[in-house]
Protein backbone atom coordinates (compact mmCIF):
# COMPACT_ATOMS: atom_id res chain seq x y z
CA UNK A 1 0.00 0.00 0.00
CA UNK A 2 2.45 2.62 0.88
CA UNK A 3 4.32 1.66 -2.18
CA UNK A 4 0.84 2.83 -4.44
CA UNK A 5 1.06 6.19 -2.32
CA UNK A 6 4.45 6.63 -2.50
CA UNK A 7 3.90 6.55 -6.79
CA UNK A 8 0.61 9.11 -6.46
CA UNK A 9 2.85 11.48 -4.14
CA UNK A 10 5.27 11.36 -7.22
CA UNK A 11 2.69 11.84 -10.03
CA UNK A 12 1.38 14.72 -7.73
CA UNK A 13 4.55 16.56 -7.28
CA UNK A 14 5.22 16.02 -10.50
CA UNK A 15 2.12 17.80 -11.76
CA UNK A 16 2.68 20.94 -9.10
CA UNK A 17 6.24 21.28 -10.67
CA UNK A 18 5.17 20.95 -13.90
CA UNK A 19 2.22 23.59 -13.45
CA UNK A 20 5.23 25.52 -11.79
CA UNK A 21 7.18 25.62 -14.89
CA UNK A 22 3.73 26.45 -16.96
CA UNK A 23 3.35 29.36 -15.14
CA UNK A 24 6.50 30.56 -14.93
CA UNK A 25 7.24 30.83 -18.82
CA UNK A 26 3.32 32.38 -18.91
CA UNK A 27 5.06 35.26 -16.68
CA UNK A 28 7.72 35.52 -19.45
CA UNK A 29 4.98 35.98 -21.90
CA UNK A 30 3.48 38.64 -20.07
CA UNK A 31 6.80 40.87 -20.06
CA UNK A 32 7.48 39.67 -24.29
CA UNK A 33 3.54 40.97 -24.41
CA UNK A 34 4.39 44.60 -22.13
CA UNK A 35 7.95 44.79 -24.21
CA UNK A 36 6.20 44.45 -27.76
CA UNK A 37 9.42 41.94 -28.80
CA UNK A 38 7.77 39.88 -31.51
CA UNK A 39 11.29 37.81 -31.56
CA UNK A 40 10.58 36.70 -27.50
CA UNK A 41 6.74 36.24 -28.30
CA UNK A 42 7.41 33.74 -30.71
CA UNK A 43 10.00 31.99 -29.24
CA UNK A 44 8.30 31.90 -26.02
CA UNK A 45 4.93 30.39 -27.63
CA UNK A 46 6.58 27.36 -28.66
CA UNK A 47 8.40 27.25 -25.16
CA UNK A 48 4.65 27.46 -23.56
CA UNK A 49 3.16 24.81 -25.51
CA UNK A 50 5.64 22.43 -24.72
CA UNK A 51 4.97 22.90 -20.81
CA UNK A 52 1.59 23.11 -21.39
CA UNK A 53 2.04 19.77 -23.29
CA UNK A 54 4.34 18.76 -20.33
CA UNK A 55 1.67 19.91 -17.65
CA UNK A 56 -1.01 17.46 -19.68
CA UNK A 57 0.74 14.25 -19.52
CA UNK A 58 1.68 15.11 -15.85
CA UNK A 59 -2.00 15.54 -14.98
CA UNK A 60 -3.50 12.82 -17.21
CA UNK A 61 -1.14 10.41 -15.06
CA UNK A 62 -1.88 11.30 -11.66
CA UNK A 63 -5.37 11.56 -12.85
CA UNK A 64 -5.27 8.15 -14.19
CA UNK A 65 -3.92 6.69 -11.48
CA UNK A 66 -6.35 8.56 -8.99
CA UNK A 67 -9.56 7.16 -10.76
CA UNK A 68 -7.66 3.50 -10.96
CA UNK A 69 -7.30 3.66 -7.14
CA UNK A 70 -10.60 5.76 -6.44
CA UNK A 71 -13.06 6.42 -8.81
CA UNK A 72 -14.63 9.65 -8.92
CA UNK A 73 -13.22 11.15 -5.83
CA UNK A 74 -12.11 14.52 -5.29
CA UNK A 75 -8.25 15.41 -5.20
CA UNK A 76 -8.79 16.50 -1.80
CA UNK A 77 -10.80 13.64 -0.59
CA UNK A 78 -8.16 11.33 -1.80
CA UNK A 79 -5.58 13.25 0.33
CA UNK A 80 -7.58 13.18 3.39
CA UNK A 81 -7.99 9.20 2.76
CA UNK A 82 -4.11 8.87 2.74
CA UNK A 83 -2.33 7.39 5.66
CA UNK A 84 -1.49 9.72 8.59
CA UNK A 85 2.42 10.25 7.69
CA UNK A 86 1.73 11.37 3.96
CA UNK A 87 -1.40 12.75 4.47
CA UNK A 88 -0.07 16.17 5.36
CA UNK A 89 2.09 15.91 2.30
CA UNK A 90 -0.79 15.13 -0.15
CA UNK A 91 -2.62 18.22 0.96
CA UNK A 92 0.27 20.78 0.92
CA UNK A 93 0.79 19.37 -2.95
CA UNK A 94 -2.86 19.33 -3.38
CA UNK A 95 -2.99 23.19 -1.93
CA UNK A 96 0.19 24.02 -4.32
CA UNK A 97 -1.81 22.60 -7.39
CA UNK A 98 -4.29 24.75 -6.50
CA UNK A 99 -2.95 27.79 -5.89
CA UNK A 100 -0.60 27.68 -9.09
CA UNK A 101 -3.25 27.21 -10.86
CA UNK A 102 -5.15 30.25 -9.91
CA UNK A 103 -1.97 32.28 -10.30
CA UNK A 104 -1.84 30.81 -13.85
CA UNK A 105 -5.37 31.54 -14.76
CA UNK A 106 -4.57 34.95 -13.88
CA UNK A 107 -1.86 35.23 -15.90
CA UNK A 108 -3.47 33.87 -18.69
CA UNK A 109 -6.09 36.51 -18.24
CA UNK A 110 -3.49 39.53 -18.12
CA UNK A 111 -1.90 37.63 -21.35
CA UNK A 112 -5.00 37.64 -23.13
CA UNK A 113 -5.87 41.80 -21.78
CA UNK A 114 -2.53 42.76 -23.44
CA UNK A 115 -3.62 40.75 -26.78
CA UNK A 116 -7.04 42.25 -26.70
CA UNK A 117 -6.02 45.59 -26.05
CA UNK A 118 -2.92 45.26 -28.88
CA UNK A 119 -5.66 44.64 -31.92
CA UNK A 120 -7.74 47.34 -29.97
CA UNK A 121 -4.42 49.99 -30.98
CA UNK A 122 -4.15 48.04 -34.45
CA UNK A 123 -8.07 48.85 -34.75
CA UNK A 124 -7.79 52.19 -34.30
CA UNK A 125 -4.68 52.78 -36.45
CA UNK A 126 -6.40 51.39 -39.21
CA UNK A 127 -9.21 53.33 -38.99
CA UNK A 128 -6.95 56.73 -38.34
CA UNK A 129 -5.42 55.53 -41.82
CA UNK A 130 -8.82 55.05 -43.33
CA UNK A 131 -10.39 57.94 -42.05
CA UNK A 132 -7.29 60.20 -43.44
CA UNK A 133 -7.72 58.54 -46.96
CA UNK A 134 -11.18 59.33 -47.18
CA UNK A 135 -11.40 62.77 -46.15
CA UNK A 136 -13.25 65.01 -48.62
CA UNK A 137 -12.89 68.53 -48.64
CA UNK A 138 -16.65 69.09 -48.86
CA UNK A 139 -18.02 67.41 -51.81
CA UNK A 140 -21.67 68.44 -52.00
CA UNK A 141 -24.95 66.63 -53.34
CA UNK A 142 -27.74 68.55 -53.77
CA UNK A 143 -29.37 68.00 -50.03
CA UNK A 144 -25.53 68.55 -48.32
CA UNK A 145 -22.10 66.73 -48.34
CA UNK A 146 -21.56 63.98 -48.89
CA UNK A 147 -20.86 61.27 -45.37
CA UNK A 148 -17.77 59.90 -45.02
CA UNK A 149 -17.61 55.89 -45.82
CA UNK A 150 -17.89 53.89 -42.29
CA UNK A 151 -17.41 50.65 -43.98
CA UNK A 152 -14.18 48.70 -43.65
CA UNK A 153 -10.65 49.47 -45.70
CA UNK A 154 -10.80 46.33 -47.51
CA UNK A 155 -14.64 46.28 -48.62
CA UNK A 156 -17.29 49.41 -48.43
CA UNK A 157 -20.67 48.92 -48.06
CA UNK A 158 -21.17 50.94 -51.23
CA UNK A 159 -19.33 48.77 -53.00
Amino acid sequence: MSASWDGFRALLAEEARALGELGSVALQMTNALVKRDVAAINAIERKLEGQRILHQHAKRARLQMQRAGFGDLKLEQVCAYAPGPMRRVLQNLSRELTIKGISLAITVKNNKALLIAGMDRLQKTVQLIHDTMTESTGTYKRRGVVKKPDGSVIVSRKA
